[in-house]
């Protein structure tokens, strides 16, 4: 017997299913997510650099000859190229630009796509061989969970960023999990497993529900105590949000990645490296990269927005 008398085969189960387990608490920060960056930073400098010499010559110009032509048209440059800049920025933080591109994706055949072809598959959703529960809500037979917990911040701290609708909320908790499931492709009718399991990449276009917003004047719930107490988080923040998404097995997604047949079997990898968004002209909107599987819920009737209560 092990020790705290279990089986060994208790504990070989458990190992499995620890080791199974992809944890993606890292990638749930605001800023710094799994969605793409839209430009290199070192690129975005080098365009403030010569938009500064730009403006410093046109001043130089005015100084000098008294004409303000110059001027006047370096800062126009500088307000377009910057709002351009931000635009892309906001895109890519948002993950407007990725839903974009699988908008325009269209969706393909498990019976007819090729080995290696980046594939775009819709269907149901079944558990492989271990299922998630979420944590707050305890939602049963899940294949992708994540709960954020996020306290009141103010304008001018290191939470106010104008290019992220959370900007008040300072993330200070985070528990984003991944498991390997099955997807029926509604085309074809054939299965696949997406390897979204231990140590893969995952790039998760699923929004979370708010389930809770606290005040100053809101007394906590039992449930809400419990689940911060377990955690060893404070109570004491005077104001508090508490938000969760999931994908339970019979809900209809979308999965982007890699397709593998080996003896007749299907699988879904992550690409092994960046696959480009591409340049959208129209909406002024450079390429960006993703770098994982994409999976991104048809199914959101379990989406509530703005559905916190105290």
């Amino acid at each position: 017997m092990p020790p705290g008398g279990g089986t060994a085969d208790d504990d070989a189960e458990s190992g499995a299913t620890a080791a199974s387990l992809n944890d993606l608490c890292a990638t749930a920060g605001d800023a710094a997510g799994p969605l793409p960056a839209p430009f290199p930073r070192a690129a975005a400098w080098a365009v403030a650099a010569l938009l500064a010499v730009g403006i410093g010559l046109g001043v130089l110009v005015l100084a000098v000859v008294g004409s303000a032509v110059l001027f006047v048209v370096a800062m126009v440059l500088s307000a377009a190229v910057s709002a351009f800049l931000l635009w892309n920025a906001a895109a890519a933080a948002s993950g407007r630009v990725l839903r974009r591109f699988e908008d325009g994706l269209p969706a393909s055949s498990l019976r007819v796509a090729a080995d290696g072809q980046l594939v775009k598959i819709t269907g149901l959703v079944s558990c492989g061989d271990i299922s998630l529960i979420s944590s707050y809500e305890k939602v049963e037979n899940c294949v992708y969970t994540s709960t954020l917990l996020r306290k009141c911040g103010r304008w001018g701290s290191e939470v106010a960023n104008p290019i992220n609708n959370h900007s008040r909320w300072k993330l200070t908790h985070a528990e984003r999990f991944a498991a390997d499931f099955y997807i029926t492709d509604a085309k074809s009718g054939k299965r696949a497993l997406v390897k979204t399991g231990y140590h893969m990449k995952v790039v998760p276009l699923i929004d979370e529900n708010v389930l809770v917003t606290t005040s100053r004047s809101t007394e906590l719930s039992t449930t809400l105590k419990c689940w911060l107490e377990e955690r060893n988080l404070s109570s004491e923040e005077a104001e508090l949000r508490l938000e969760e998404g999931y994908i339970r097995e019979g809900m209809r997604l979308s999965v982007i990645g890699i397709l593998s047949k080996k003896n007749g079997d299907f699988m879904i990898l992550p690409p092994r490296e960046p696959i480009s968004t591409g340049c959208v002209l129209l909406s002024f909107l450079l390429p960006a990269y993703f770098d994982g599987i994409v999976l991104r819920l048809v199914d959101r009737s379990y989406f509530v927005p703005n559905s916190g209560i105290s």
